[in-house]
């Protein structure tokens, strides 16, 4: 009989901590790394300037997602996904793009469970788009499903190896690695956004202390908003363009250059290709910030940096893509992956500067890309596409287009604007 009730006993006790586990793994919060270690190895995609890397969203489906320290929540693209595996909203928001001109619908999820390979997010509060608002496949030509921000940052330190292409996540309580050979820059951490406080240098020699927030999820090099100080102007070269794509929809204003960008106190950039958007656009941003602009991936990639927001610290060293000169489409037009066409993927000419090389020849807007210098099929992708048209001024481009059931053989040379 005693050994009976000693029997039971121990089933019982058995059955408690189970459920005592279990309920605590489901009260924990946040991005931990697996088997507590020290350190987490992760390798990542460059595309666009852009860091992506895989996810398991509810430990059943992978997707693709990029890390970008400009955003505060983790965001699901593409809706589908909650509702496939039953994800339901806890209620809904409105968002307010950057021009302040369009407001778009989407859903808070508080409890989601998102791991990378190391790496376990308990409960992580996730905003689902109602739609694809912003369309990265296009310019990435990959496919996106979702971003990591802020959640995936603030509890470690984060290490992006942008010439390894390998993202580090250390355990602050083990973290022992030296960094005797980076240079420590003070990081203001404000909300969930990190900024630095850096000398720009422009264009007409004015020099201006400015507050930049850190973008890894921006593919420019600089941004600058003119309306945020009047020492910001417009260089004397510029060219006219549209900047990117957001919840607002295109961005609009001008491309130039700035003569220097201070990145630490033997490492300043030059010539910096910098995007000034219209006046108007980011006013609320900046009005609740004071920033003045923002560095991102275009200049990120040429560095190794560790994130520490939990000190507020940045440790950044240059890599060998220091010394690139930083270079813009020298072709006056811009090109965009559309899907699969005869399943294969197949590009666009989406837009076209007037009196460039392009518009001269008589390329058009729609034109299906067939080919490009000879890449073609599945050697040809944006990456090459990008490379190819800023190569250098006075390079022959031959490509061959497709409008609608002719093919058409334009010849150019690249020119220099900015």
């Amino acid at each position: 009989m005693n050994k009976s009730k000693k029997y039971i006993l121990t089933i019982v006790s058995t059955i408690a901590l189970s459920i005592g586990t279990i309920q605590a793994q489901n009260l924990k919060f946040g991005f931990e790394l697996d088997n507590k270690k020290s350190v987490v190895s992760i390798p990542f995609e460059l595309k666009n300037n852009l860091i992506l890397v895989n996810v398991v969203l509810e430990g059943v489906i992978p997707l693709k997602f990029i890390v970008d320290t400009g955003v505060s929540s983790t965001v699901l693209i593409e809706r589908e996904f909650a509702d496939i595996i039953g994800l339901k909203s806890d209620r809904s928001i409105t968002l307010v793009g950057a021009a302040g001109m369009r407001e778009v619908e989407a859903f808070i999820i508080n409890q989601v469970s998102v791991n990378l390979e190391g790496i376990s997010g308990y409960n992580i509060p996730m905003m689902v788009l109602k739609e694809d608002y912003l369309n990265l496949d296009s310019s990435l030509g990959v496919k996106v499903h979702g971003i990591l921000g802020y959640d995936l940052f603030k509890n470690f330190i984060v290490n992006i190896n942008y010439a390894s292409r390998n993202l580090y996540f250390y355990s602050h309580e083990k973290f022992r690695k030296p960094l005797w050979f980076y240079d420590e820059i003070p990081l203001s951490v404000e909300g969930t956004k990190p900024y630095v406080y850096k000398e720009v240098t422009m264009d007409n020699g004015e020099k201006l202390k400015s507050k930049l927030m850190i973008d890894t999820g921006a593919s420019h090099s600089l941004m600058l908003h003119s309306s945020s100080d009047e020492k910001i102007s417009l260089p004397q070269k510029t060219i006219r363009d549209v900047l990117g794509a957001g919840i607002a929809g295109k961005i609009e204003g001008d491309v130039g250059r700035v003569k220097a960008l201070e990145i630490y106190d033997k490492l300043t950039l030059e010539n910096v290709i910098t995007r000034f958007p219209d006046k108007g656009t980011y006013s609320d941003v900046i009005e609740g910030t004071q920033r003045n602009g923002t560095i991102g991936g275009g200049v990120l990639h040429r560095l190794n940096v560790y994130f520490n927001y939990k000190d507020e610290l940045l440790y950044v060293k240059k890599n060998r893509g220091a010394k690139k000169k930083f270079k813009y489409d020298m072709s006056g037009m811009s090109v965009v992956a559309k899907g699969e066409l005869f399943l294969q993927p197949y590009y666009e000419i989406e837009r076209i500067r007037p009196e460039t090389p392009a518009a001269r020849a008589g390329v058009k807007e729609k034109d299906l890309l067939l080919s490009l210098n000879g890449y073609k099929g599945e050697s040809l992708d944006l990456s090459k596409i990008h490379e190819i048209l800023t190569t250098k001024a006075g390079k022959k481009i031959r490509m061959v287009v497709k409008r609608g059931d002719e093919k058409i053989v334009f010849d150019f040379r690249l020119e220099a604007s900015i």
